[in-house]
């Protein structure tokens, strides 16, 4: 308690929650893929010195990685995003990734942009399945996913916010700090 860290030299806000209110549907969330895109090219701004700063992708499955990644690509092709290629060279060069759960532990950046892929279907339901998240152990697949940020992390969702709020149920319901419990823990901090 004696501990006094130090005030910023500047007002930032480290964790920015984003709800997208996307569709998850064959393992994918393109509203949220989107969404990642849109932030790379509208908030991702050069420090003074025209240096970007280091910049990585997570997602919680390889599908919405193999998604976001082929969306890049597409707009390679195309001279109406001169702009976002540019940057996207740029960060390419301080080490840019896309990558997902199981892939990125060891990385950090200064900045973290977190699809969290999973969503209602289009009929409106939410399936409960978070893969490897679900698993005995997944609390530490997640704390390696949402640690990766040195300085700022996005975080793009489309769970309900109804079932974001339940986290303290499934605390109980868990009977740990652990699988959908702490996932959605971690949600309404970051909210």
């Amino acid at each position: 308690k004696r501990l006094k860290p130090l005030p910023n030299t500047f007002e930032y806000t480290p964790i920015n929650f984003i709800q997208t209110r996307g569709v998850y549907e064959n393992h994918v969330n393109e509203i949220e893929a989107e969404q990642v895109l849109s932030i790379i090219e509208n908030n991702i701004k050069p420090y003074p010195s025209g240096k970007y700063p280091t910049v990585g992708v997570a997602t919680l499955n390889i599908a919405q990685r193999d998604l976001i990644k082929g969306r890049i690509y597409e707009r390679r092709k195309l001279n109406h995003y001169k702009d976002f290629n540019d940057k996207m060279e740029s960060l390419e060069n301080e080490g840019f990734f896309v990558k997902n759960l199981e892939n990125i532990q060891g990385d950090e950046r200064d900045i973290i942009i977190l699809s969290t892929t999973y969503g209602c279907n289009r009929e409106g339901k939410f399936y409960q399945r978070f893969g490897p998240i679900n698993q005995k152990k997944g609390y530490k697949l997640l704390n390696v996913i949402i640690t990766r940020a040195k300085y700022k992390v996005y975080v793009c969702t489309s769970i309900p916010e109804d079932e974001i709020a339940k986290y303290r149920f499934y605390l109980d319901l868990e009977k740990a700090n652990n699988k959908r419990a702490v996932f959605f823990a971690y949600l309404a901090y970051a909210k």
